[in-house]
């Protein structure tokens, strides 16, 4: 009996009775749910998954949603402050942007011409344009664009070159390189949208410009020669101030020959209207339908008498580098133009004989360069953009004693085709082109002239 009772016992240990089992796995297994109708159940089933067990589902559903909305909104709020918040602007001279400078002073040389002076908002103690820690300006030839805000367009203007000390005294202070201010020389035309805006500001209002943007590296392409005739029309007289500037400056031994074709009298002296003899013409820049009578261009002294403010800054540079600097003028209503024969005149005589049967003793020095030069072959020249990198030193592939005299014209588009050639358009850019014009009949009349001068349009 004692056994029966061992063997019960046993099986009862290998074979647990369902109900005991299930005590004994029932408080370590998921709870389970009470019964609820169908859509309930569908309703909480991700919630309790979560939870786990949470006796009002709904309340914690909404805490979790409300985190990711606080978030959301604040991103969104810190892009709108971002985007509505304006840029902040340079107030620095760049090539990028447009800075404000204020005009500062205005003074009228004719009913449609007059010279401005600007000044920065923002004073810079490195201005890009000036030789470090000097009043001297650092390249030769170069421009800035003004912008005219109302049609967003923008023109390049070329600022006059610093006054000379006794000439700053002259012009009463007017301008002060060091500070940033720089002085225009301007004609509004009939149809120019940014000459005519720019001819409607006063004193006190600002204007906008960008820049420096240089221009030909004009002394590294004169190397060692010495001549430059510079052909300018209207306010294309600045850039030959800029150049004639530059050159005499550098070299003790350069002559330029500045050759200013104008439409009045009033852009060279100051007097009476009654007082100037009047012959109109049709337009300022057609010269070259002048008739074989024409008057002789007249020469100009620094004696002039009653000069134009753009005249007194002639007859400085003028009174500064004595013979070195030629300067003529034609006047257009008085039938004064400047012909073939006078540039012949201005370029054939500094250079070689025109006779081949000429002692080569009594020659001028003649150019040396190379094919293949940047700044001295005329090939490569003809696709350069008017606006370049500053010449560096191993630009020269011509070898010592390099250079070309210069020969350069600076006017309205018909000016600059009728004596050198028009420009042309390539990838999106203008470009020199081949010679033409005045400029091509003098190389084909004289054919060294091709080998010993460049010719550069602006």
């Amino acid at each position: 009996m004692a056994s029966t009772r061992a063997v019960l016992a046993t099986a009862r240990l290998r074979h647990p009775h369902p109900q005991t089992t299930l005590s004994l796995i029932k408080p370590i297994s998921t709870p389970s749910k009470p019964q609820q109708p169908s859509q309930s159940l569908r309703k909480y089933t991700t919630t309790a998954t979560t939870t786990q067990s949470s006796p009002r589902p709904a309340r914690t559903s909404s805490k979790s949603r409300r985190i990711p909305l606080l978030v959301t909104a604040a991103i969104l709020g810190s892009t709108i402050y971002y985007l509505a918040s304006p840029p902040s602007r340079p107030t620095l001279l760049n090539t990028e942007t447009f800075v404000p400078y204020t005009i500062t002073s205005r003074e009228a040389i004719s009913p449609t011409s007059f010279i401005f002076t600007i000044s920065p908002h923002a004073p810079n103690p490195s201005l890009p344009y000036l030789v470090p820690s000097t009043s001297s300006w650092r390249y030769p030839l170069w421009s800035v664009e003004f912008k005219q805000p109302q049609v967003q367009i923008a023109r390049h203007y070329t600022p006059l070159p610093p006054h000379d000390d006794g000439q700053q005294q002259q012009q009463q202070q007017r301008q002060d390189p060091a500070d940033g201010s720089l002085s225009f020389y301007v004609r509004a035309i009939g149809g120019g949208e940014m000459s005519t805006y720019l001819s409607r500001l006063g004193v006190g209002q600002d204007v906008w410009l960008r820049g420096p943007h240089v221009g030909f590296d004009v002394v590294a392409r004169l190397g060692e020669m010495d001549n430059v005739v510079f052909l300018a029309g209207g306010t294309g007289v600045v850039p030959a101030m800029q150049v004639a500037k530059a050159v005499l400056d550098k070299s003790p031994e350069a002559h330029v020959t500045l050759l200013w074709a104008i439409r009045r009298r009033e852009e060279l002296q100051q007097q009476q209207a009654s007082t100037v003899r009047k012959k109109q013409q049709p337009s300022w820049w057609q010269f070259w339908a002048a008739t074989k009578n024409s008057g002789e261009p007249e020469e100009l002294t620094a004696q002039l008498q009653h000069p134009s403010p753009i005249a007194k800054q002639l007859t400085a540079l003028k009174e500064k580098h004595g013979q070195r600097l030629h300067i003529q003028v034609a006047i257009d209503e008085e039938q004064t133009h400047f012909r073939e024969l006078d540039l012949q005149r201005a370029i054939i005589s500094p250079g070689p004989p025109l006779s081949s049967s000429s002692s080569s003793s009594s020659s001028p020095r003649r150019s040396t360069s190379a094919s293949g030069c940047r700044l001295h072959d005329s090939a490569m020249l003809e696709l350069a953009p008017e606006f370049e990198a500053p010449a560096a030193a191993d630009d020269c592939k011509c070898g010592r004693g390099a250079g070309k005299n210069l020969f350069l014209v600076s006017g309205p588009d018909g000016f600059v085709a009728h004596y050198a050639g028009p420009k042309r358009w390539l990838g999106g850019q203008q470009v020199q082109g081949p010679v033409g014009g005045v400029a091509a009949r003098l190389q084909r009349r004289y054919p060294w002239l091709a080998d010993d001068w460049l010719v550069l349009k602006l």
